[in-house]
This record gives C-alpha cells, structure tokens and sequence, in this order.
C-alpha cells in the first residue's frame, strides 16, 4: 500500500466553469522525494494544498485523499505535515524572528527546555544566528523564505509539503536549501513533494517527476523517464540545461546526463571542437546614461549600512541585471532609485537630471516599478478592473494594445479573476501588464522570474529584448542566473552594500562557482566563456 494515495481527485474553485484539477490519481510511498512540474496555473500549489486539510482551500471536491490508508481528514496531528508557502509573506504571522520560530512550538503546548533544544538546534542547523533578533518585516523575501522553513521544520513533520521555496532565494542558499532537503529526505526518510521551476538543481534528486498540464497529470515517472517524454512535447523547455544540450546533440540518447557530473562524462565521449569566442554586443560608454548613482549610502533605523558609498551607471536602452546574495541590498537599491527610500547620502541623476528624492510627476512618467511582492500592486477585484484603472490613470486608450499585452502574458484568459486567486507566476504576469500599457522608459523589476515556468520565463525574456529595442531601459534584480545569462546586456554583484563586479554575461560568468549557469560548469576547463546552450551546440564537431 503507498503512503499517500489520491485517487481520481477533482477540485473546482467557486464560480468557476473549469476544474483547477481534474482526475488526479498518484501514489507516493514514504520517504519518496516528488517533483511537481508544470505551467503556472496549472493546478500544482492546489494539489499541495489540498494535502493539508487546515489550509484546503474552497471549492467542489470529489476523491479520495489517503495517507496509510485512511483519510486524510481524519488525521489526528496535522503538524505531522508541514507546509512552506509560495508567498513567505503568506506566512508570517510575528514581529520578530525568535517569535516567528516558537509560535507553533507554543502552540502545541511544547515545554520551555525542549522548545529552547529544538530552536537551538535548528538555528545552528540552518546557520540563521544572525537573523533572531531582527525584525520580519526588515528581512527580505529570501531570508523571510529561510525563516519560515525553519518554523515548519521545528515542528518535526512526516511529510513536507513546499510550492516553490527556492524562487526568492539567491544560487547559493538555493543549493543549501535543496541539500538540506536531501538530507531531511535520506537521513529522517521525510516524505517529501515539492512544486518548483527552477528545475537544474532539483530534478536530479527526485524519486518521483509529476508534470501537469490544466489541472491534470500528463506524465509521471522517473526523472530521466520524464525528461525523454517532454523532450518529444510542448513541454520541452522544462528540460533542464544539462539534459537539453545532450538529447539537442543526440535525441536516441541512452543514458540521459541529469547532473554536472553525468554531463561532464558525456562531454568527453563526445567529438566537440575547441571554441572560438564571437563577438558579444557590449553596452557602449558613448551611451547616454539614464540612471547613475554617485557614492550613495542608506541605513535602517539601528542597523548597519544596506548600500555603502555605491556607484553605479546605467545606460539606456540597456538590460542590467542585478545579482547578489539574499539581503545583500538589491531590493533596497531598487527602493532607493524608485524614489521610495531616500539615501543618507550620495546623488542620483535620471536621465541627465538631478533626483531631489521626490517623485516629481515626471519622475513618474519616466520610470515602471514591478516589486518582490506583486500583490501590493493590485486594489481592484479583477485583473481586468485593475488593468482598466491603470489605462484610465495614464490616459492609455488603445484597449487592442492591452488585449494584446495580455495575449503575450498568455493571461487574457484571467481577466475576470480576483488578483488573490492566481498563481505566483500567473499574479506576477498580471502586474507586470500593468506597468508596461502606461510605457515607462525605465523599468525596475524585482525578480521578474519568481514563480515564472520556463515557457513564461522565455516569453518574459523576448518581450525585454522588444522592449530594449523600442529604447526602454530595463534593470532588474534576479537570483536567475540561466536568464540573466541568456538576455541581460550587463550583469553587476552586489556584496557588502556596493557593485563589486559587472560586465557582459561571457566575462561575468566566466570562472564563477556559483553564480553561474549549468552550461558554464559543464564546460568549464574545456571552454570557460561558452555560457548558453546556443554557444555550446557551436562546439559540437557537425560531421
């Protein structure tokens, strides 16, 4: 018998015509480690919710939910599944980190001592010493993301439940995260299902691949099983990089390199020529500069300096991205140029103007902000509505214009949808309409890529080359190193509060250990500045 069985599950929220899920029938044995792939959409974070039975969300129901051959619904101790939210900010519920850590401990009745053992335990665990004593609402989505992984641990589950954690966490605590999953998984045999797009780390490490397509399974199976299926579909660019190049080189592949490692060994079998570097399109100096900052610094109120003494130019018709560790100060800089923070020191010019850190109205005009949390963009109860409001305010007519944006987004169909009910990846596209029908000339986004699937993500990427074309500026901040590689014009670091290092995505890569892309690890020694598929498949001897 499997440990958790679902068997011809339907789902269909209120007021709706079309089933979130439809006929989801799986069996999970214990300890099993599951990947849920798909489109944003697609009913994945449902289907995890439904497996916690105090946060099931409303709607018409049929099936069955069973765990060791029982309902789920008559589960005794529901803290024996834990769950780790899309949004962090879904679920803080303190002020204060040591707070948010205890709240379910007390709860539960725990005793004093053991509560103190366990924190103790898992804050030297997790490494998350310097975080107990800050504020939540001073951490940033990433940290906030650790806090809440530690919270739901600390209740020591049987089965963890995660609809995609590692989305607002840089490369390097992305990897920590995911070996710390592993570890939990064959060392504690803790069952766990995890929703997720960033698929280059975690395919590897499932027993189990669940691709959904509109609410229904479409495959199940083994990692390398599902991989060969999907690259002979629509889905093909949920393949990850490693496998993609190999199956892109050889579609009869037997043995699909899943990791570095197996790529690596492939890579020596195969006839590849030595690679000639081409020439890379390089943001000019003689470019007009739309944004530049002079020796800028802020601080919170009883903190240490966020940025300190930064200097940074960006120059139009540019796309920057920006990348760094968790808390290192991407989201306040992106504050700080929207006008929203004002530094204790420094110059900010736009445009060839000098900011007096008010939003003037042609501040406004000039500049498009998306934030780390799109659900503070929206106050109307539709996205139509919102979008419609957006059009009024800035006198956009063209409602064609908007179908189409719309259309590009792939969520024409979610006009009529309450921002709230959408899916991460589905809200972040709404905002992000928003901003582009009013034609900023600037555009700041804060991780674009959050909660994107990979056919989002290349749609989002080719709409920025368009809207680079069109001369609109684009700077954003992303722990997406796979797209910042493939479309940025220039990436910078941000570490200790200022622009360490920047340059075009070849050089700025080039030698990285982790911020870099798979492709680059895959060749790295053999061909150090080849970072893209596109580049790699040049190496390949074609006769």
């Amino acid at each position: 018998m499997a440990y958790i069985q679902l068997n011809n599950i339907c789902f269909t929220y209120p007021d709706s015509e079309k089933p979130a899920l439809n006929e989801i029938s799986v069996d999970i044995q214990r300890g099993d480690f599951v990947v849920l792939i798909g489109p944003s959409g697609c009913g994945k974070s449902t289907l995890l919710k439904l497996l916690k039975p105090s946060i099931q969300p409303h709607g018409q129901l049929t099936g069955e939910r069973l765990l060791e051959g029982e309902s789920i619904e008559q589960l005794v101790s529901e803290q024996d599944i834990g769950f780790v939210f899309q949004d962090p900010d879904n679920q803080v519920v303190a002020d204060e980190v040591l707070h948010e850590l205890v709240f379910g401990l007390e709860n539960i009745g725990l005793p004093t001592v053991e509560m103190r053992n366990r924190v103790a335990e898992m804050v030297h665990f997790l490494g998350a010493e310097d975080l107990l004593k800050r504020k939540t609402h001073e951490l940033s989505g990433g940290q906030k993301q650790q806090v809440n992984v530690a919270s739901i641990l600390l209740m020591q589950p049987h089965i963890l439940l995660l609809d995609e954690p590692t989305a607002q966490l840089d490369p390097v605590s992305a990897r920590d995260f995911l070996e710390m999953l592993v570890q939990l998984n064959e060392e504690f045999g803790m069952t766990i299902i995890i929703a997720e797009h960033r698929l280059e780390d975690v395919l590897a490490l499932a027993d189990q691949v669940v691709a959904m397509k509109e609410g229904a399974i479409v495959e199940c199976g083994t990692p390398k099983e599902v991989v060969r299926t999907l690259w002979k579909s629509s889905y093909q660019p949920f393949v990850p990089t490693t496998p993609s190049l190999a199956l892109t080189v050889n579609e009869q592949l037997p043995h699909i390199p899943l990791t570095v490692k197996e790529g690596r060994l492939w890579l020596d079998q195969q006839l590849w020529n030595a690679y000639i570097d081409q020439k890379v399109e390089v943001a000019s100096n003689e470019a007009e500069e739309m944004i530049r900052l002079r020796d800028v610094s802020f601080q919170y109120e009883e903190d240490q300096a966020v940025l300190h003494r930064l200097t940074l130019a960006i120059y139009k018709e540019e796309i920057y991205a920006l990348v760094g560790g968790n808390g290192s100060g991407k989201t306040t800089l992106l504050k700080v140029l929207m006008g929203l923070l004002k530094p204790q020191k420094g110059k900010l010019t736009l445009d060839g103007q000098l900011m007096k850190w008010k939003q003037s109205e042609e501040f406004v005009f000039i500049v498009g902000y998306l934030p780390q949390n799109p659900k503070l963009f929206f106050i109307h109860e539709t996205v139509g509505e919102e979008l419609a409001a957006v059009m009024a305010q800035w006198n956009v007519t063209d409602q064609d214009e908007a179908d189409s944006l719309l259309e590009a987004l792939q969520i024409d169909h979610l006009k009529d949808r309450h921002p709230y009910d959408l899916s991460g990846g589905e809200l972040q596209k709404a905002a992000l309409a928003c901003i582009l029908i009013r034609k900023p000339k600037l555009l700041l986004l804060d991780e674009p890529t959050k909660g994107l699937d990979p056919i989002s993500k290349i749609r989002l990427g080719d709409m920025l080359v368009e809207l680079k074309k069109k001369g609109i500026t684009v700077f954003m901040t992303t722990h997406d190193i796979e797209f910042a590689s493939r479309y940025a014009t220039t990436c910078g670091m941000m570490f200790q509060g200022q622009i360490t290092s920047e340059g075009v995505p070849s050089d700025f890569f080039k030698g990285n250990f982790f911020y870099t892309t798979m492709i680059q690890r895959l060749f790295r020694g053999k061909s150090d500045d080849v970072m893209t598929i596109e580049r790699a498949l040049q190496c390949f001897d074609q006769h």
